[in-house]
């Protein structure tokens, strides 16, 4: 191969792995389907700036519901780098009821903001 071609070559792989890194940082900003296997949970999360993080935990039976509210707490603490944090919940607690003589209606996804408090030390340095 002439230099002329290796150059053009590698070049063109070069841009290649450049927008496919600049896909990846797109992409973090989207929303994103997981699933957390110790407690056994569908959330969706958003992340909406560096310290602010929108998440849509999925609803399912009662005894679900305290596993949700378990992993909100430690979900939002490891986002959140154990710093301090602050919850906003906007929909989806669910009622409890001891005896339903009833079906369950719809009951739609624990919405919730969660607000990391960035340390003193790191603000005072700027």
């Amino acid at each position: 191969m002439s230099r002329k071609a290796n150059h053009y070559l590698y070049g063109s792989i070069s841009w290649v792995f450049l927008t496919a890194c600049l896909n990846v940082s797109a992409e973090q900003t989207e929303m994103q389907r997981l699933y957390d296997f110790d407690e056994k949970v569908h959330y969706k999360q958003t992340q909406i700036d560096t310290n602010n993080y929108h998440l849509e935990i999925q609803s399912d039976d009662y005894p679900h519901f305290k596993n949700q509210s378990v992993f909100l707490l430690r979900h939002a603490n490891r986002l959140c780098r154990d710093n301090p944090f602050m919850l906003k919940v906007t929909e989806g607690v669910q009622e409890y009821e001891r005896f339903p003589t009833k079906p369950r209606a719809y009951q739609p996804p624990l919405s919730v903001f969660v607000q990391c408090e960035i340390p003193a030390e790191k603000t005072s340095k700027k």
